[in-house]
């Protein structure tokens, strides 16, 4: 090998053991994490206050979510998923600012400008009950409400009686300050600032001094009062409970179910106080709703309201006809004593019921009337009345249920029984009650005893027919009515 070709092989080699050198001995430290393509999602619900904001980015594992709003609760931290802030409930414009961060990567921002559209509320405004009957519902279920299976409901009489609740007014001002306007006088609910319902001074803090504030969630459905005292509808229900004591009142109480008529004129929503639901019906004040009703259904010259029988023409102060009781008593049972466990009749011997009338019922209790040594009971302008016995009795013994009814005019005969439960307590709300409501298969027609037999096993509502503690008569449209021999047999 020549000289020159030697010193070229030694040059190459040299230069191949720096090279190798400096591969194997050089910096190793990692590339600094980065965050790129950092952007933000933006959606508005509710009556387009609340607004939220879901991030993204590559590389970052943390966000930070600066609404843009002077308060110092509109920054919020996330791992990536959505946040939500509830704006002031007013157009208005900000920055919002997302910040994207990770461990040993220098922080990412983005601002983007937002524009909140709030819409004015269909709630703004001043409201009353509606001027009607039923405006005021409580039942079960709110399926129950729907179907007209309620345990009550105001009657359009009660615009003259509750005339002191009819006028309070609920206002749901712009600004989002709620206000209870309930004047000098109220409805009291018993055993609170009264021994019985009445209209009475308000009493506090349900007495129209709640400093108050509302909300809602169009797509929920629901309006929230904040401030204590604040209410719709009646004062003692709160939500999963009815409150026995004003000085139990809550700070803040939410209703569901809020739908409006298509006018807006007309708001109906819901409340669940644990043991069944309420409903309520406002009208805006100045509409047609908020006001007295003029019909006049039977054309007797008796306003509705003031009608006692609105759908009986009558002679009578009260719009109703001049009662026309049986002359003749109902046919005597025959059954054996020993097979008859009586409630009323005066053919047996039986256990006198505690009470016929209850004030939650429609219909009057009239005094006993008499015909041919024989007492039979009298209500006027009865739609239903509860009945309740002297203790509980079990009936499952016996096959079937006997009453002798006789109305003026021609109606649909029900029945409803309750079982206490094990306990043997009518309990408000209920708690392991049951009833079961039966429509008679005769046909009540008018101004002729009848008599019901119901076979007990019609009652399949009940859980059981052990405690039998409660009876309701109960008709498809209210009348006079006289009721004679129920016992079961």
């Amino acid at each position: 090998m020549s000289l020159l070709k030697k010193m070229s092989f030694l040059l190459f080699a040299s230069l191949l053991i720096v090279s190798c050198s400096s591969d194997d001995e050089g910096d190793t430290t990692p590339e600094a994490p980065t965050i790129n393509n950092l952007d933000f999602s933006v959606d508005a619900s509710g009556s387009g206050n609340i607004v939220s904001v879901l991030p993204t980015a590559n590389g970052a594992t943390a966000y930070s979510v600066d609404f843009g709003t002077d308060a110092t609760d509109d920054v919020f931290e996330t791992l990536g998923a959505e946040v939500s802030y509830t704006y002031p409930p007013f157009s208005a414009s900000y920055d919002i600012t997302v910040t994207a961060s990770s461990a040993g990567a220098e922080n990412v921002s983005k601002t983007t400008t937002v524009n909140v559209v709030v819409e004015p509320s269909d709630l703004e405004g001043r409201w009353v009950l509606f001027h009607d009957e039923a405006s005021l519902i409580v039942g079960e279920t709110m399926e129950n409400i729907a179907a007209g299976q309620n345990w009550w409901y105001n009657k359009l009489s009660d615009l003259r009686t509750r005339d002191c609740v009819f006028d309070d007014v609920y206002e749901f001002k712009a600004d989002r300050t709620f206000h209870n306007i309930v004047g000098e006088l109220t409805w009291l609910e018993g055993g609170w600032a009264a021994n019985d319902e009445m209209c009475g001074s308000p009493y506090a803090p349900f007495d129209g001094s709640a400093v108050a504030t509302w909300s809602e969630n169009t797509d929920e459905k629901t309006v929230t009062l904040n401030g204590m005292g604040a209410f719709l509808g009646i004062a003692t229900i709160q939500n999963g409970k009815a409150i026995d004591d004003p000085t139990n009142a809550v700070e803040s109480i939410t209703y569901s179910g809020v739908t409006f008529s298509e006018d807006k004129n007309t708001m109906t929503l819901h409340i669940s106080w644990g043991g069944g639901f309420w409903q309520f019906k406002f009208a805006r004040e100045g509409s047609e709703g908020a006001s007295i009703p003029t019909r006049d259904t039977d054309g007797d010259g008796v306003l509705d309201i003031d009608d006692t029988c609105p759908t009986e023409a009558g002679t009578q102060d009260d719009g109703c006809p001049v009662p026309e009781p049986p002359t003749e008593g109902a046919t005597a049972p025959t059954a054996a004593q020993a097979d008859v466990l009586s409630v009323f009749s005066d053919s047996y011997t039986g256990t006198a019921p505690a009470a016929w009338f209850q004030s939650w019922g429609i219909g009057t209790l009239e005094d006993d009337l008499v015909i041919g040594g024989n007492t039979v009971k009298e209500y006027s302008n009865l739609t239903f009345q509860a009945i309740n016995l002297n203790g509980t009795v079990d009936i499952t013994s016996y096959t079937t249920l006997h009453i002798d009814v006789y109305t003026q005019t021609e109606n649909v005969f029900k029945f409803k029984m309750a079982n206490f439960g094990a306990d043997d307590v009518d309990e408000y709300p209920n708690v392991d009650d049951t009833e079961s409501e039966i429509e008679s298969a005769t046909a009540q027609t008018a101004g002729e005893w009848i008599g019901h037999d119901i076979p007990l096993s019609s009652f399949t509502g009940l859980d059981s027919q052990t405690n039998i503690g409660q009876l309701q008569i109960i008709l498809g449209e209210n009348a006079n009515i006289w009721v004679d021999n129920i016992y079961f047999y």
